[in-house]
């Protein structure tokens, strides 16, 4: 059963999002993706010359609620045409956030991260550039990057819409200075049909390809509850349908299509010696070695992963099941360590024959010295209002 997760979760990491991009509003219509082509490609001023352009910010802040916001909407129209709209989100300075009275405005990554630590005020939303659509499980509701500021202070919402906060063996965290590998934001839903009868939490740690870990560098990994929650059609909303304590045993050879070859490369157990209890959770003694993947004697391995799940969750049908959501919490002790490993999280669903599929797949979670929950879910963006419950999951899931 194994080895079924570790192929399923490394191969729905692998696959790259493709280009095309169907924008659909938080209630499922076509509307916003218009106003994304109306706000981002079709101002009336585009003939105007960009060379001497500069933004004259105190032109367009107003005052909302009794605070000063700068007026996207506003500086956009009175602007020439820009190649996307990060330039109508200046750095606050005599405002405290951004009024986008309607439309969607396209931002790099860092422009993204950046002006969702402020308040936001408008009908409007915001999308990272280099969004891609995972779709290749045909699933009607998939997210498309589009974020509405209704939404801004939502978790549950704002991690299927924004870029990866670091990089992984399976992708990069959206940056612009290097070469995109992977799915670059969260990846595919997938839906749960009547072919599943169970799932289970599913979570693997990685070494950031873009931060140097000497090989015998001393690393303890420490984790707290692996949970699972679930909606069901019977259910009276949502409820925490499995808590375990991850212990992490092994660790697998990437790429994972190793572990099947006709020349497979197998997983090794860590050492029980080095996993221990301490207070409310377990430490892992590891190396750069180990998740690096130099411990393999094998030339074809070019890199590790730790892998763990929890427990089983059954259901009758699969299409019972309204939706799901799963997190874990992980630190590194050492704080020599903290930015340098990557955590991402899933949901395995299980059918007959052993079939498994991953419900869906987070983004890359930063693993730092102090403790992360890392989540995700499977609620897609036409059905969410009507299914998520997002302060009941964010309190089963110890989401702060």
């Amino acid at each position: 059963m194994k080895k079924l997760g570790i192929v399923l979760l490394a191969a729905v990491l692998l696959l790259c999002g493709c280009n095309e991009t169907t924008t659909t509003s938080s209630d499922g219509s076509a509307t916003v993706s218009q106003t994304a082509a109306d706000t981002s490609s079709k101002k009336a001023n585009s003939s105007k010359n960009t060379s001497s352009w500069t933004l004259d910010v105190a032109a367009f802040i107003r005052e909302i609620d009794g605070e000063n916001y700068f007026d996207v909407s506003a500086a956009a129209a009175a602007s020439p045409r820009r190649p996307d709209d990060r330039d109508f989100f200046p750095e606050p300075d005599g405002f405290v956030g951004y009024y986008i009275e309607k439309g969607v405005y396209i931002v790099d990554a860092d422009t993204m991260w950046r002006v969702l630590k402020c308040p936001f005020k408008g009908d409007g939303a915001i999308k990272w550039d280099k969004f891609s659509v995972d779709n290749y499980m045909k699933n009607p509701d998939q997210y498309d990057g589009v974020l509405p500021i209704s939404k801004m202070n939502d978790p549950l919402y704002v991690q299927m819409c924004v870029p990866n906060e670091t990089a992984s063996y399976m992708g990069t965290a959206g940056r612009t200075d290097v070469e995109p590998k992977g799915r670059t934001n969260a990846s595919n839903l997938y839906e749960l049909t009547d072919r599943y009868f169970n799932a289970l939490s599913i979570g693997a740690i990685y070494t950031n390809p873009e931060r140097e870990i000497p090989d015998d560098a001393q690393i303890t990994l420490c984790f707290g509850k692996i949970r699972l929650a679930a909606r069901t059609k019977d259910s009276d909303g949502w409820f925490l349908a499995d808590e375990a304590d991850p212990m992490p045993k092994n660790i697998y050879p990437l790429p994972w299509q190793l572990e099947n070859d006709s020349n497979p490369v197998k997983a090794y157990a860590i050492d029980p010696a080095l996993i221990t209890q301490v207070d409310d959770h377990y430490e892992i003694k590891l190396t750069g070695a180990d998740l690096k993947g130099k411990n393999f004697n094998d030339e074809r391995v070019t890199g590790s992963i730790l892998h763990f799940w929890g427990k089983f969750f059954n259901f009758e049908k699969g299409s019972d099941v309204l939706g799901v959501a799963a997190s874990y919490t992980v630190w590194v002790k050492e704080p020599e360590w903290s930015g340098k490993l990557t955590a991402t999280i899933g949901t395995d669903i299980r059918g007959e024959g052993g079939y498994c599929q991953q419900a869906f797949t987070g983004i890359n979670f930063e693993v730092t010295d102090q403790p992360r929950v890392i989540y995700g879910h499977n609620v897609g963006p036409k059905r969410y209002d009507e299914v998520m419950d997002s302060q009941k999951v964010c309190k089963l899931m110890g989401i702060e």
